[in-house]
């Protein structure tokens, strides 16, 4: 275990307050949540929007930390009341997020420095990307059949290692930096040579992944989403230019590419990104390599050409099958997912695979083997004559998208081809008010109807809620056209009961989560259970 002092090592700004030989105290475990906390531990006073940590010194202390690190001085925690143990190491530092992550990274041998790191950021296809690498990565390490790949992945659902899965919480966007660094040591340990990270933006703005080594950065999209936490587009946008910033500011391994992949059909992402990519060029040299991928017939390419792209592209009811084009030539790919978006999201992935030098064959039977994410257009049937699926879109974006992506599917079997998208979604308290607006606009525009009903409120109230993404149904759809049902159960079962032979129902918003939030309580939740008793309480009544 490292000492006090190593860490300090890794903090240049530091300023340390101690009565003791920093090299004498040995550090066993790295926390900011003080209830974790087991004797020998380093508590690290984070400052959160509604918690200050600082408030909890005293309760570290007593629980067994023998440091602390903080942003306050300790006169100015004497000011607020709060004397610091005479006994106690106390480190202060500018940004304690950031010597958070140091120091787990410092804490665990830097584990990041043993693998080649993939990071994928963007609004929407973030996990389904990072699953698909995964997927592709573990047949290129495979070395019998029954090898599950020397890969590892960290994403929003979940982290698996070598094929097993470890759980990362509840409504979790990128884990908390000592999670971060703790999967990145078990891939070590498990003897991984990828390791896949998505990176959201409150992780990369938090400094969640501030001290992994990334050698790849690829970005999906940028589109409307989590203005609550970064304020405006133009704070959101450059906390997902913090990861293809990292590609100049860590050593370069030997042996490992360093580069970046970026969407050439996305206005959100290209152009800012590549401005970037140019700034930090002209401070550190040409680190990184830039390629870009789309779809050979996209209307607003951002760039002149794409490295990679796909072309005839044939759409079926269970899969999408196109040509990939690239630096090299050219390949078939076979997916079972369906959806542009989806076709991006293969691009994305296949794009660094490539980059990777991953052999092309590899790469489709990678795409092939790959079902999917739980949660992302995931089918439920218990028999019954229609379509109903559960998906995690809650952004406009990603909302139109899947609807567009199912209308195709609306009368499938019908002789008539006749048959209505029945969508059911609502959306979240205490997150981007604007969107709720947006996204019954866009329902109301593409679906044929619509139930509105809860999605974490939290501490707002969901009338209030359903009520603004009911304004923007009304702008595109009349009042027959939606129902608002606030209690979700009751909305599924609405929605399931609403449904004939040819339609498609589809539950969005909550996805993989497994709880839902009112006030500030999570309840055990989960769309797909929801979905399914409703199909067998329905099926129960005819």
């Amino acid at each position: 275990m490292p000492s006090l002092a190593d860490l300090l090592h890794a903090l240049p700004d530091a300023q340390v307050y101690a009565n003791i030989d920093p090299a004498t105290v040995d550090i066993q475990q790295i926390t900011a949540d003080n209830r974790t906390i087991t004797p020998g531990a380093l508590f690290v006073a984070l400052q959160g929007r509604q918690v200050d940590g600082h408030h909890f010194i005293g309760d570290a202390t007593n629980r067994g930390a023998l440091a602390v690190v903080g942003t306050l001085s300790p006169s100015e925690l004497a000011q607020q009341g709060r004397p610091l143990p005479a006994h106690l190491p106390y480190v202060q530092v500018k940004n304690s997020r950031l010597a958070l992550a140091t120091c787990c990274a410092v804490f665990y041998h830097f584990p990041s420095r043993a693998l080649t790191v993939i990071g994928v950021t963007g609004t929407d296809g973030k996990t389904t990307t990072s699953s698909l690498l995964e997927a592709i990565l573990a047949v290129a390490t495979r070395e019998n059949a029954d090898d599950a790949g020397r890969v590892g992945v960290i994403t929003t659902v979940g982290a698996k290692i070598r094929g097993e899965a470890r759980d990362t919480g509840l409504h979790v966007t990128t884990p908390d930096a000592p999670e971060v660094q703790h999967f990145l040591a078990q891939m070590r340990e498990a003897g991984c040579v990828y390791a896949v990270v998505e990176s959201t933006s409150h992780g990369l703005n938090q400094e969640r992944v501030a001290a992994v080594d990334f050698d790849l950065a690829a970005v999906t999209n940028i589109t409307h989403e989590h203005l609550d936490e970064h304020g405006t587009r133009e704070a959101y946008v450059a906390a997902k230019a913090k990861l293809f910033r990292a590609l100049y500011t860590t050593p370069v391994k030997p042996g490992v590419p360093r580069c970046a992949v970026l969407n050439a059909d996305d206005e959100g992402s290209f152009g800012a990104l590549q401005t970037v990519l140019a700034e930090e060029a002209a401070q550190h040299g040409p680190v990184a390599k830039i390629h870009t991928y789309g779809l050979a017939n996209a209307e607003k390419r951002m760039a002149q050409t794409a490295d990679v792209t796909a072309t005839d592209v044939a759409y079926f009811p269970d899969r999408t099958a196109f040509t990939v084009r690239w630096w090299g030539g050219e390949f078939g790919l076979e997916t079972p997912l369906i959806g542009d978006f989806n076709v991006y999201n293969v691009l994305c992935a296949t794009t660094v695979a490539l980059a990777l030098g991953i052999d092309p064959a590899r790469i489709q039977m990678g795409v092939a083997h790959f079902s999917g994410v739980l949660g992302r257009m995931q089918r439920i049937d218990e028999g019954q004559a229609f379509l109903a699926l559960v998906d995690f879109a809650h952004t406009p974006v990603s909302l139109e998208r899947a609807l567009l992506t199912l209308r195709p599917l609306v009368g499938h079997g019908q002789l008539d081809g006749q048959g209505r998208l029945i969508a059911v979604f609502g959306s979240a308290g205490l997150r981007d008010r604007a969107k709720r607006r947006l996204m019954g606009q866009v329902s109301g525009r593409l679906a044929d109807f619509t139930v509105i009903t809860a999605e974490d409120p939290r501490t707002e109230d969901v009338n209030e809620i359903n009520a603004a993404i009911a304004a923007g149904v009304r702008e595109f759809a009349d009042e027959h056209a939606f129902t608002i049902i606030a209690d979700r159960t009751q909305a599924i079962q609405w929605a399931v009961e609403l449904a004939g032979p040819g339609d498609v129902v589809a539950a969005f918003g909550k996805g993989h989560e497994r709880s839902m939030c009112f006030g500030t309580t999570e309840y055990p939740w989960s769309d797909q259970q929801a979905l399914a008793d409703a199909l067998r309480i329905r099926g129960l009544r005819r």
